[in-house]
């Protein structure tokens, strides 16, 4: 008899992080890397930008375990961060100094549901001088997020949103390393096979065009937004973590940008940290969250293994530790 119980549909990365506890968060925090103070600091001078100075209030939206939300508060008066998951709201708390709790508050929210979210009044909608989206817009529902955060900010305000990709081996054996890591990002993701034809697959879908786009499939509307600007640092790999291997569906490229908004820049020590084996490792399962436990995983699982191993064969040792960078893209606008 077949089985009357709906399929419950998985979210890329969300799915697998929602009940996987403070130790996951704070594992994700040292494996992931963390953008150099360069980066805020462009983020501060376009805000400054076209006659708007006001630093009030910023937004985190997607703030996970509240490390970015924290690196706001040089900056504006107030951070707010958002998430979906509450254990990572608590490590958030957790982490942050007495020092700094009154002026942060961390709530729990789709990024889509914002507008109806417990903000503080400091923050509610149409007050906020940033809305950071800091690494979840490819798993947002881009036209409804994009309307709220519209709303959440004051007219002139700035929306920035960013999305890191894979980590780019540099130096001896640069080519090898990251050949293997393509090999085994791809193998990773296939332990969530089957997709297509799934319930999960249309966000799987989205998620993977908005990286193999490097979210220029994410249009802003002339009507809300103005002075757009897209910077992508080392566009010369790809944004995603994988590759069209680790899909069973194909891909596309979908550009929705309009002339003038891109700016290519080519630096291999914008965005750059050490890394072990074992933090490549750890990297991998912050991305793909409990893709060791899926149904299908054992035969993938192998050959990960196999490539972990000779990852760090390659990379020196257990011990060795490689420079790496990252693609970045960075979405900049205003609200009209």
């Amino acid at each position: 008899m077949a089985s009357t119980v709906k399929e419950s549909p998985d979210r890329p990365f969300t799915s697998g992080a929602i009940d996987s506890g403070s130790a996951f968060w704070e594992s994700y925090i040292s494996s992931r890397p963390s953008p150099p103070e360069t980066f805020f600091r462009i983020i501060q001078t376009y805000h400054h930008g076209h006659e708007y100075h006001r630093t009030s209030v910023a937004h985190d939206v997607g703030t996970g375990p509240g490390n970015i939300a924290r690196r706001l508060l040089p900056y504006f008066d107030y951070v707010v961060g958002s998430d979906l998951n509450a254990d990572a709201l608590a490590v958030a708390r957790q982490l942050t100094q007495a020092e700094h709790a009154e002026r942060m508050a961390f709530i729990k929210s789709y990024a889509e549901e914002l507008l109806g979210a417990p903000v503080p009044e400091i923050a509610r909608p149409g007050e906020a001088d940033l809305v950071l989206v800091s690494e979840c817009m490819p798993l947002l529902d881009a036209p409804k997020a994009l309307a709220v955060f519209e709303k959440m900010l004051r007219p002139g305000g700035t929306l920035a949103i960013y999305f890191y990709g894979r980590p780019i081996f540099l130096g001896d054996n640069a080519a090898e390393c990251n050949d293997l890591w393509a090999r085994l990002a791809d193998r990773s993701v296939q332990c969530f096979h089957p997709i297509k034809g799934t319930p999960s697959y249309p966000s799987y879908y989205r998620s993977a065009i908005a990286l193999h786009s490097w979210l220029d499939n994410i249009e802003l509307p002339k009507e809300s937004w103005e002075h757009v600007e897209r910077i992508k640092w080392n566009p010369d790999s790809p944004l995603s973590f994988c590759g069209p291997a680790g899909y069973d569906f194909e891909l596309e490229v979908v550009d929705r940008t309009r002339d003038g908004e891109s700016k290519r820049v080519f630096d291999h020590d914008f965005w750059t940290r050490e890394m072990s084996a074992e933090q490549v490792s750890g990297y991998l399962s912050s991305v793909l969250p409990g893709y060791r436990d899926r149904p299908n995983a054992a035969g993938p699982l192998a050959e990960v293994d196999l490539l972990l191993q000779r990852l760090q064969e390659v990379m020196g040792g257990e011990s060795a530790t490689r420079k790496v960078t990252f693609p970045v893209s960075l979405i900049l606008a205003k609200k009209r």
